[in-house]
């Protein structure tokens, strides 16, 4: 069985930067870090992080600590206020695209316009911008959604950072035919962006797909809609514990890619893992000598 790697794998830049500094704020404060919620979507590498002292909280009862870190999607207003008030040392690692997402946001509000983002709903990105502009921003996240919207004036399109570019575009291409004036501003992460483009590709030359990521994560479950969507045997795993044998009957070629919060060490070990496989699979198709 051949493995075929993708080109892009690991690790994105605004997800490394918030994990070294994550890293780095536990290594400083005695292992007395928070983040609101998990600092990735990614529970292994939250796991090693906890055990370095970067607790993960979701009440604010247990708020409390020498340091607060914003995870790379950012924090509700609320929390990061409530962290501030306890005298908790800010340390902020959301994602610079996320923080350039929601400056265009803000940006074409000011300009008047009807702002539509194609996102999904309950997403932390989604949750953080529509707590800053309320009803001045819409959430959509399918066609129907889209076309519900009743629409006024002129209208601004922007996406999460981690959505589908073929969603966003054709829900762009819907909202096209019914306004007068329409301007999209593209926010979809190139580091996502060029691997959703890369599973397009693999999907053509490989007999299954192997997608290496947080069940939770958004772009990873992205590309592993791409395989599906292509009718291509394909499976969405955290761990090699995960991976079955029985799936690669009768595989010749298997590709193996991952979301942006997964690390190279975990995938090493489903690499492995997979060799482990193709080798048990060739020594029982090999037949013993008399």
């Amino acid at each position: 069985m051949e493995i075929v790697l993708a080109k892009h794998q690991g690790f994105c830049g605004g997800v490394r930067r918030a994990v070294e500094m994550s890293e780095s704020t536990a290594g400083a404060t005695a292992g007395r870090a928070q983040t609101w919620g998990p600092l990735i979507h990614n529970p292994q590498v939250v796991g090693r992080l906890e055990d370095a002292g970067v607790a993960v909280v979701e009440d604010l009862d247990r708020l409390k600590g020498e340091a607060f870190i914003v995870s790379a999607y950012g924090v509700e207003g609320a929390v990061l206020e409530a962290a501030k008030d306890r005298g908790m040392k800010i340390v902020d690692a959301t994602c610079p695209v996320v923080i350039r997402a929601h400056s265009l946001a803000f940006k074409l509000v000011e300009e008047g316009y009807q702002v539509i983002v194609v996102g999904d709903h309950g997403h932390p990105e989604m949750v953080t911008l529509k707590e800053a502009l309320g009803d001045r921003v819409t959430v959509v996240h399918t066609r129907q959604e889209a076309r519900a919207v009743k629409l006024r004036g002129k209208i601004g399109v922007i996406s999460q950072t981690t959505q589908s570019m073929e969603n966003f575009r054709e829900i762009v291409g819907d909202i096209a035919l019914r306004t007068k004036e329409l301007k999209v501003v593209n926010t979809l992460c190139p580091a996502i962006t060029v691997r959703q483009e890369e599973a397009e590709r693999l999907v053509d030359e490989v007999d299954a797909l192997i997608v290496v990521g947080g069940h939770h994560s958004s772009n990873t479950t992205r590309l592993a809609e791409i395989g599906r969507t292509h009718t291509l045997p394909t499976y969405h795993i955290e761990t090699p514990d995960e991976l079955d044998p029985a799936w690669f009957a009768g595989i010749g070629r298997v590709g193996v890619m991952s979301g942006a919060s997964t690390p190279e060490w975990i995938i090493a070990d489903i690499i492995r893992r997979l060799k482990d496989i193709g080798a048990e699979m060739e020594e029982r198709a090999t037949p013993a000598a008399s």
